[in-house]
């Protein structure tokens, strides 16, 4: 190999050489950047106040959950909106709201948390012998107390004045679901005796229901003796229902 051959290719080594020394340089260097941006973005939307909570927007709410709604948002102003568990907050407004049966959380960037409550329906007002009421949802969940019955609400009184047990507020609770969406409306001034058996008014008839056994035949056949417009509904024995009046 001649002088001239060896110097040509030792310069295309050292151009190689550079070129490779070069793409390592940028690519160094675009990590580097890579990294560094990533950085900046973690602690703009993780650490920094720029994107903080500001304001918690809330749908579907009404005076039973209002209060600790306002208290949970108390602890959520100026934490970063990316830091907020929704989850965890969702499960906070539960607990501490019988009221609500659902609740969803979402992030609204840059600074709001938007929350939708779903309400649990009042279907049931179970006297509580003090003047007051406890509502009650179709699942048979309290809501809360009231100092009177909601309008259109059921009521459920013990015999003779007596407090309604708890047995007695899971059969009153147990008739409403079963009965059917066209007569639940017209379900009122609902009875529970000393041995839990029930009983109500549905529009202008008094319904003995009893207790909680073979409520699918109680259904069945309620709805048939009333076109009779009897004033009393006896399907506590359902295979021998009777009607007076």
């Amino acid at each position: 190999m001649s002088s001239g051959t060896r110097k040509a290719t030792e310069q295309r080594f050292a151009e190689r050489a550079a070129q490779a020394r070069g793409q390592r340089w940028r690519r160094w260097l675009v990590g580097s950047l890579v990294v560094v941006l990533l950085v900046a973005i973690g602690y703009l939307f993780w650490l920094s106040p720029v994107f903080a909570v500001r304001d918690v927007e809330v749908t579907g709410s009404s005076g039973l959950t209002t209060d600790v709604i306002e208290e949970e948002q108390e602890q959520e102003i100026g934490r970063p909106l990316l830091q907020v568990d929704l989850d965890d907050l969702e499960s906070r407004i539960l607990e501490r709201s019988p009221g609500a049966k659902e609740v969803t959380a979402e992030r609204s960037w840059p600074h709001t948390i938007n929350l939708d409550v779903t309400l649990r329906d009042p279907e049931l007002a179970v006297a509580t012998g003090k003047g007051t009421y406890r509502v009650l949802d179709i699942e048979g969940v309290e809501i809360g107390t009231e100092s009177s019955a909601p309008k259109g609400v059921p009521t459920v009184t013990a015999e003779e004045g007596a407090t309604v047990s708890e047995h007695g507020v899971k059969a009153a609770s147990s008739m409403l679901r079963e009965m059917p969406d066209d007569l639940r409306g017209d379900v009122s001034a609902v009875t529970v005796d000393g041995a839990d058996q029930v009983s109500f008014r549905l529009g202008g008839t008094t319904v003995v229901w009893g207790d909680a056994s073979s409520p699918d035949v109680k259904v069945r056949v309620i709805p048939v003796l009333l076109e009779k417009k009897p004033k009393v509904i006896d399907v506590s024995a359902p295979d021998t229902p009777v009607t007076r009046g």
